[in-house]
């Protein structure tokens, strides 16, 4: 596929959960071949906080690695109730203008998303677009929507990602493409979440003209908070 350079797909869960499931970690080399790995939420501190070092540690990257996470990187423009990328792919995960308490449907993942990206800029120094860098190919650390992405590739309508009809086509998808799952069997769909997006994490080195970022450009608060973002996503689907 490409030179020796590491993809890396996260599909995130919620780390406020009273029992938080580990995210599913996808790794593709420059051959296209596909590890899949788990990473480990830190624990939660009172008041509903993640430790920034404790989770730049947790999700550590290496050097030269391109990130592509299925994971809210920024809050909404102040006084909007979900972000502009958001509303154009038709995400359910909707993040408001401050950061959500754990409880509501999708708060604890938007909270942990946006603490994830703030914590990997600041301790990780992984540059993101649009703050750090106005192009695709030099940005590391990328957002993703999954669903909107499975919806662009495949020419006919997708079965049910929790069937294993539904399954089998999406990784057939992924294989059409360049990846190369070897044993792995039939992947779980967290797996395939997570491998499309260090798919499309491949696409802004190798075809930059397949791939584009919707919404609005990212920015940071004077506070340091950051809002807004764009989300990758196949050219020509907004």
């Amino acid at each position: 596929m490409t030179a020796a350079r590491r993809f890396v797909g996260w599909d995130l869960t919620d780390p406020f959960a009273r029992a938080p499931r580990p995210v599913d970690e996808a790794v593709v080399d420059g051959d296209g071949r596909v590890r899949f790995s788990q990473r480990v939420w830190p624990t939660a501190r009172a008041g509903h906080g993640l430790d920034p070092e404790a989770l730049a540690e947790a999700f550590a990257v290496e050097p030269e690695d391109v990130v592509v996470v299925d994971g809210p990187q920024a809050l909404a423009n102040p006084g909007a109730k979900v972000r502009d990328a958001e509303a154009r792919l038709r995400a359910p995960g909707r993040t408001p203008d401050v950061l959500p308490l754990p409880g509501a449907p999708f708060a604890g993942f938007v909270r942990g998303g946006v603490l994830l990206f703030a914590a990997l800029r600041a301790h990780a120094r992984v540059p993101l677009l649009d703050l750090d860098t106005p192009s695709l190919s030099h940005a590391r650390l990328f957002e993703a929507f999954p669903g909107a992405t499975w919806r662009a590739l495949a020419v006919e309508k997708l079965g049910a990602k929790s069937t294993p009809e539904g399954r089998a086509r999406r990784q057939a998808l992924l294989e059409e493409a360049g990846l190369r799952f070897g044993d792995a069997g039939t992947c779980t769909h967290d797996q395939l979440d997570a491998a499309l997006c260090a798919w499309l994490g491949w696409l802004t080195r190798t075809r930059p003209d397949h791939v584009t970022a919707v919404g609005l450009p990212l920015t940071r608060d004077v506070d340091g908070t950051l809002r807004e973002g764009r989300i990758l996503n196949l050219t020509g689907r907004r």
